[in-house]
């Protein structure tokens, strides 16, 4: 950790006994006495006091002749964690179970936390007084927003969730994800790997499509021509409006007679499954079906999908936020790996395609 410039000296000492206490580097949650505590951060007596008199204002620290300077809490501040989203979820959102992950690491560590929407932060002199940093899921961010600006203003480390490829933000704040474009193609490939060739990709095209998979549709099409997937190249199909699902994959879906239905979200691959039972489909022996988000153990059949949240998310961002704590102010990409979660919608293989000639 480096002295920022202009800050008061008892400023940075205070960010480093802070730090030091989050990181648990106070052996068993006891000072050492104040000339070896000197002696170890290199600055005099009237500076230590004023930052550990600081702490214990603040609550985080214990000061007395007997029992010596301590640690008061676990978690070794009485400030808490802000864990911000932005806009609403439903029961298929990434958001959620990064959240609950994200949850998990703080009780693990016994932090402090609260969970706020983006729009709640209006104020930075009371975030910076309430939390010590800030974790914040958000999609199609174009920097000009409010709450940006209290995050910026609050001086507090900050960690964006995205959930974007073409995060827009990334230069300016410390950032962990994965990427969105080549987890998305390599649950296509997957399919490809299973023999299937009638491929419908469904994709939800709403204004932000580009932004979140670095693609539109129609780029993706196009890309599985210069793969010479043309069939599948031509079974790429647009979602505009959500509303229009059930009458897309009846009108348009359907009729294609696809072996797989690749969805851009578990938001449609779930009533799909229910769709084609009632089509009297079965899955996957006559469709199968895959999902892009974190797939099902519970749907019948259970969903197979891309997962895009890592089971070290939680860890991760934890660790990341250690790292901003430092006082390091160039953001960090962290890049987290994905996987495909095989249940049993997408279980069906199509030797004929994997050992025949035929046009991929």
């Amino acid at each position: 950790m480096q002295l920022k410039t202009f800050e008061l000296k008892k400023d940075f000492v205070y960010r480093k006994i802070m730090e030091m206490i989050i990181r648990d580097q106070i052996p068993d949650g006891k000072f050492p006495s104040e000339p070896e505590f000197c002696k170890q951060l290199g600055v005099s007596r009237v500076t230590l006091r004023s930052a550990l008199q600081r702490l214990t204002e603040e609550g985080v620290i214990s000061r007395s002749h007997y029992y010596g300077t301590r640690v008061i809490s676990p978690s070794g501040h009485c400030k808490k964690l802000l864990l911000a989203y932005c806009g609403a979820h439903d029961i298929y959102d990434k958001k959620i179970f990064e959240l609950k992950m994200v949850e998990k690491a703080c009780r693990d560590l016994n932090i402090g936390y609260e969970i706020k929407a983006l729009d709640c932060l209006q104020d930075a002199q009371i975030i910076s007084s309430r939390y010590f940093g800030i974790i914040f899921w958000g999609a199609r961010i174009n920097g000009r927003e409010p709450f940006l600006k209290v995050i910026r203003d609050s001086g507090l480390p900050a960690i964006h969730c995205r959930e974007d490829e073409n995060c827009l933000i990334t230069e300016s704040y410390s950032s962990i994800g994965i990427e969105m474009k080549n987890a998305w193609y390599s649950g296509f490939d997957y399919l490809i790997s299973l023999g299937m060739r009638r491929i419908v990709s469904l994709i939800y095209a709403s204004e932000g499509c580009s932004l979140r998979f670095g693609f539109t549709p129609e780029e993706f099409a196009n890309s599985l021509r210069e793969k010479n997937f043309n069939t599948a190249a031509n079974m790429v199909i647009p979602l505009k409006n959500k509303s229009d699902f059930e009458k897309v994959v009846h009108e348009k879906i359907l009729p294609l007679k696809p072996e797989a239905i690749y969805c851009s979200s578990d938001f449609f691959a779930v009533p799909l499954l229910r769709i084609l039972k009632e089509c009297g489909k079965k899955v996957p022996k006559d469709i199968a079906v895959l999902g892009f988000g974190y797939g099902s153990e519970i749907t019948s059949p259970p969903l197979s999908a891309v997962r895009i949240t890592s089971p070290a998310f939680g860890t991760a961002v934890m660790e990341l936020l250690k790292h901003c704590m430092t006082g390091n102010t160039t953001p960090q990409k962290v890049v987290l790996p994905y996987s495909i979660f095989d249940g049993e919608s997408a279980g069906k293989v199509n030797l004929a395609n994997l050992v025949s000639p035929v046009e991929k």
